[in-house]
């Protein structure tokens, strides 16, 4: 089971224990800024699910910011907002709980459609799902990034052989990446490699399809556009976890590509420039761990280790011709 899957789970007996409407769970947002909402149970349909909230936006944020508990127990639009709902819904409620968590910015909140739902002693009883959602926080997050640790290593060591097995660049490449994205968890890892001639950068070795079949991949994107062209121009990389990377956004034109929530893109440094970026991308909205950006930049260092020794190959091959 999954941390939202768990965190989901919690909620919902959270939900059942106070009768309440909706209950929602915010935690540090991935880019460090403010928190996002992690989880939910409601029983309607209109929780802003992923939205992000700012340190004293909201009562949810004043819990964050403050670090202090809060009951309404008649709740009054004109004196608060909840903001985690779309529409006209937070008219309906009434009644509002809420606990920060121990150890981690976030807040663990309750609301009902009815007055006078909760009292002083929900507000303990709520003390301790809070207490057990930040255990699981911090228990799963450690777990999670020593899994990741481990996978990441045993892909570094299956890659290093690859040179030997597959000594053809496109049979190299399809390799490294489909290794890599699976390592990775992104669903999507491909090679930028910029045209100095015609101005463009071209996508190559995807591990999976990247464009819409009715709107295929363009002969290139301008050098300069984009997330991409950005990395290329500055040889620095860029670590994108605001989940909203449209196709614009990432290539510079206009593409049919999948919005993506997480982006890497590290790059392939040889011959004194930055010769292409190696892109993983992913669809869901990640934590990026310092071990993520390491192993971007080892596996860009792979890419660049067997692309000047192909083009010393070349060079000699030239010479003897």
């Amino acid at each position: 089971m999954t941390r939202p899957d768990v965190f989901d789970r919690v909620l919902q007996l959270v939900c059942n224990v106070f009768d309440s409407y909706s209950a929602v769970l915010f935690l540090p947002a991935s880019n460090g800024e403010g928190c996002r909402l992690a989880a939910s149970f409601s029983l309607g349909d209109d929780v802003r699910q992923g939205m992000t909230l700012a340190p004293g936006q909201g009562l949810a944020g004043w819990i964050v910011r403050e670090k202090k508990p809060l009951l309404v127990s008649n709740f009054d639009q004109k004196r608060g907002v909840l903001g985690y709902y779309s529409g006209k819904a937070e008219d309906e409620i009434r009644a509002f709980l809420g606990v920060p968590l121990e150890g981690v910015a976030g807040a663990l909140c309750l609301d009902s459609k009815k007055v006078h739902s909760f009292a002083d002693k929900d507000q303990k009883i709520l003390g301790e799902f809070a207490r057990l959602v930040s255990a699981l926080y911090s228990e799963r997050d450690s777990l999670a990034e020593g899994h990741l640790e481990t996978r990441l290593c045993q892909c570094l060591r299956v890659t290093s052989l690859l040179p030997r097995q597959h000594p053809k660049w496109n049979a190299y490449l399809s390799e490294l990446l489909g290794h890599v994205s699976r390592s990775m968890s992104f669903g999507h890892c491909f090679l930028a490699v910029r045209d100095d001639a015609a101005c463009v950068f071209s996508v190559e070795g995807a591990s999976q399809v990247l464009f819409s079949p009715n709107q295929p991949s363009p002969g290139g994107f301008p050098l300069g556009g984009g997330m991409i062209g950005w990395v290329f121009k500055n040889d620095a990389p860029v670590y994108s976890v605001d989940g909203d990377t449209t196709a614009l956004r990432l290539f510079g034109a206009q593409a049919s590509s999948p919005v993506f929530k997480t982006v890497i893109c590290q790059p392939v440094h040889f011959s004194k420039r930055t010769r292409a970026v190696l892109v993983l991308a992913s669809q869901d909205q990640d934590v990026l761990y310092d071990i993520h950006k390491d192993f971007a930049r080892t596996v860009a260092d792979q890419l660049a280790l067997f692309l000047e020794n192909l083009h010393l190959k070349s060079r000699l091959a030239k010479r003897k011709a």
